[in-house]
């Protein structure tokens, strides 16, 4: 799959007044966190954005680390996939999911690209 770094950043190729074609908040997403028979801890991010279209495709991607430690927060991006061919101009639910391993002490997850948080919950 290849995703041009003008979606990755954001860059607004879709007129929205955000720069991104889905929109997405915290009211949209779930963390729930279970651990493996190996005893590791995981998290399942689960969101359903609004996007402009039909077509797009959606994933959540390890963030960079941030400057300053946050031992306590899992970073990801929102990552959009534009859509190829004809599509519906219609606001279409777009549905993501996400797995990641995380410590002990991660407590919530951070959507750096859209700057929101989901408190994770034991699932």
């Amino acid at each position: 799959m290849n995703v041009s770094s003008e979606s990755t950043m954001g860059v607004d190729m879709s007129g929205s007044a955000n720069g991104f074609a889905c929109e997405a908040g915290a009211q949209d997403f779930t963390a729930t966190t279970y651990r493996n028979s190996k005893g590791e801890r995981w998290v399942t991010v689960k969101g359903t954005c609004s996007c402009q279209t039909s077509g797009y495709k959606l994933k959540l991607e390890l963030a960079s680390p941030s400057i300053v430690p946050t031992p306590d927060e899992l970073h990801l991006n929102l990552v959009e996939d534009e859509p190829n061919g004809p599509v519906t101009q219609v606001i279409t639910p777009t549905d993501v999911e996400g797995k990641f391993e995380i410590g002990d002490e991660v407590e919530r997850v951070l959507i750096r690209n859209r700057n929101f948080s989901v408190p994770i919950k034991e699932g």
